[in-house]
């Protein structure tokens, strides 16, 4: 963007001249951009020339009035280069032009002539640079090199005497007046818009919230110190007047500015006329009691409460808005007489309020009471505080206080306290809901304390109820010995807690035991128990595996509903098994389910489980199996000749979120051994004998 007042060949050469220095320092310091500025008679800054700057920014800051702190200036009223390796520490000390963080380091370099600077070489970084001696060194020498130059260009490109001389002659008028007033002159982007303003002129009486007064204002950008004007009433009467010429006026208009973390807030009229290309804004500030008293009134609507003030010896009373509001009096009709209040006071909270206040009014003492009163038929709770005003010798000529409507904290303090009971009486309900649900395991699901034997396999059981009270309910397992010699595990999860869990699981392991007696294959079994728990009618869902041991044969049939697959060691090393197609218990009343069949030699370990076991917070259930069937290989070895339940309890702790039960069974036959129906072989040490027909 070029300067419309120089001439084009002037224009073009300080344009080439600015590309030259860049790609020159481009390749021995990595400067990215460079800005030529012309000084005008004035003092101000203007930009003539410059090679990869936006065009936003030459736009936006084509002219530098003499007072606004940018570096720049500050190198031309010093005569000193000024260099800025860091953008942070610069922002400290100048107003940057661009302010952009693509430039985080800079220069300005003075070009002189004679004694007197003409003109500035502005350098800019994309990266942050130390200015090491050579880099100096290097910008120097080059800027030195072309001054000649930009002095000789600058000589031949007129002074733009219409801006400055019209600026000054308007500064001149705003020095004679007794307000606040300056000149704004609009900032334009690329298209034409109007983005910001800019305080070309300002009088020495005008002040801005933040206590800036009059030449301290030239050169701020409204936007930039005042944003939240952007959406104000005032903004839109800038651009009205800025497109049509008439005056506006606006206000009363509050403006509250965050400094230091601090807001300071000041209520304005401004009056916004036309002046050239630009507007004169002049405007006042409202009187300071006033915004006191605003203050205080808002403070007592925010907090519901109010003051009221009365005189002993005239009886004359004085009350605040909010008072009349909280006692639904009208404030037309004055405050309302001592016995006026009584009677809005509750009865059984009146003794204790005409207490409290005989002994302020009589006694001077201090008051603070707590009490209810009615009004327009609600009950509202009130608290008053209050003190005597005395004389110099002590006697008491009036009283001052404050009255509070505490409705919304006592209601809330009420509504909790019956939260809480309702907390309490549901902890007690859990907790015997817990008792019954444990007891009812215990009597229907019995665990014993060492493995058992049955045909062919060793078993052992544990189990882990969950540690949060409301999650107790519906694991169970079954394991019994057939009238053909083999035996049944199994192994289920009702879904849900509680109670209604633990009587679905006793339905089922029931139902289980009944139905063994009419057919052992696992899969019709899974497809029976499914028509149970689906005809009972109450939404229950559960899933299950039953499985079949067949020790003369050494092989395990077994089906799943939904369930997750035994595990099985062979040789020390557990897998999971290959799941069979099996639904979910009680969500498809035709469900019909698939066998799997697979060998179970001497010392093989089979493992069913629950979810519980697996499942846990802040993992993966892939992650829960792999933990379990790493520690089962590392347990194998090691409890080879124990009981099992050493294995059992090597593997994890209880579940807060859910209850867990493990079966264990190790195959005792061996190919070569008959079987002997419900006893032990030679290797189980420590195990309990039972009939056929028993149990667990």
């Amino acid at each position: 963007m070029e300067p419309a007042w120089i001439p084009s060949e002037t224009a073009a050469g300080l344009r080439e001249l600015a590309m030259e220095l860049r790609d020159r320092l481009a390749a021995s310091t990595g400067a990215a951009a460079i800005i030529l500025m012309a000084i005008e008679p004035d003092g101000s800054l203007r930009i003539v020339g410059t090679a990869n700057a936006p065009a936003q920014v030459v736009s936006q800051w084509q002219r530098v009035p003499p007072q606004v702190g940018t570096a720049a200036m500050a190198a031309a009223t010093s005569g000193r280069a000024i260099w800025l390796p860091d953008l942070v520490r610069a922002r400290e000390k100048y107003l940057l032009i661009g302010d952009r963080d693509c430039w985080p380091s800079r220069a300005w370099l003075p070009v002189r002539s004679g004694v007197r600077v003409v003109g500035l070489i502005g350098v800019l970084w994309e990266t942050p640079c130390a200015f090491d001696t050579a880099t100096r060194r290097s910008v120097a020498r080059a800027a030195a090199t072309r001054a000649g130059r930009l002095r000789q260009l600058l000589a031949t490109a007129p002074v733009d005497e219409g801006w400055g001389g019209w600026l000054a002659s308007v500064q001149t008028v705003l020095d004679m007046l007794p307000a606040s007033a300056a000149v704004l002159s609009p900032v334009h982007d690329d298209a034409g818009e109007v983005v910001d303003y800019v305080i070309e002129a300002a009088s020495p009486e005008a002040i801005d919230v933040a206590g800036r007064r009059g030449g301290e204002l030239v050169g701020l950008r409204i936007l930039e110190c005042y944003p939240t004007i952007g959406d104000s009433p005032l903004w839109t009467a800038y651009q009205q007047v800025l497109t049509g010429g008439q005056t506006r006026e606006v206000g009363p208009f509050t403006y509250v500015e965050v400094t230091g973390g601090i807001p300071a807030e000041a209520v304005y009229s401004f009056r916004v006329s036309r002046l050239g290309a630009g507007v004169l804004v002049s405007w006042a500030r409202h009187d300071e009691r006033q915004r006191q008293a605003e203050r205080v009134a808002r403070t007592e609507r925010l907090g519901n409460l109010g003051w009221f003030e009365r005189d002993l010896l005239t009886g004359r009373a004085q009350w605040s808005d909010q008072i009349y509001q909280i006692f639904g009096a009208d404030p037309a009709g004055g405050p309302l007489a001592l016995d006026a209040i009584r009677g809005l006071v509750l009865p059984e909270d009146a003794a204790e309020w005409a207490g409290a206040m005989a002994a302020l009014i009589e006694g001077g003492e201090r008051m603070d009471v707590g009490y209810r009163v009615r009004v327009d038929g609600a009950v509202k709770y009130l608290r008053s505080y209050g003190e005597a005003i005395r004389d110099a010798a002590g006697r008491t000529l009036g009283v001052y206080g404050m009255v509070q409507d505490v409705t919304v904290r006592e209601e809330a303090r009420e509504r909790l306290g019956d939260v809480q009971r309702q907390l309490a009486e549901h902890r007690r309900s859990l907790e015997a809901e817990h008792r019954l649900a444990v007891e009812l395991q215990q009597m229907i699901l019995p665990v014993l304390d060492v493995p058992v034997d049955l045909p062919g396999v060793q078993v052992a059981v544990r189990y882990l109820p969950a540690e949060q009270l409301a999650r107790i309910g519906g694991d169970w397992y079954h394991a019994a010995a057939l009238p053909c010699g083999r035996t049944m595990l199994a192994i289920g999860d009702v879904a849900g807690h509680g109670l209604p869990a633990a009587a679905t699981m006793a339905r089922l392991r029931h139902a289980l035991a009944a139905l063994a007696a009419a057919t052992t294959e696992p899969a019709e079994l899974l497809r029976l128990l499914n028509r149970v728990l689906f005809d009972a009618d109450d939404g229950a869902t559960a899933t299950a595996v039953v499985a079949r041991y067949d020790p003369v044969r050494q092989s395990l049939t077994w089906a799943q509903a939904g369930h997750p697959a035994p595990l099985l060691a062979r040789a020390g090393v557990p897998a999971p098994l290959p799941r069979p197609r099996g639904l979910l218990l009680g969500a498809v009343r035709d469900a019909t389910y698939a066998t799997a069949t697979v060998p179970m030699g001497a010392d093989d370990l089979l493992l069913l489980y629950t979810d519980g076991l697996v499942e846990r917070p802040g993992r993966t259930v892939h992650e829960g199996l792999g933990q379990v069937v790493k520690a089962i290989a590392d347990a194998i070895p090691a409890v080879s000749d124990q009981p099992l339940t050493q294995l059992l309890a090597g593997l994890h702790q209880a579940n807060p979120e859910d209850d867990t039960c493990v079966l264990a069974a190790r195959s005792l036959a061996s190919p070569s051994e008959p079987h002997q129906t419900g006893m032990s072989s030679s290797g189980a040490r420590n195990s309990r004998r039972l009939p056929k027909q028993s149990a667990l």
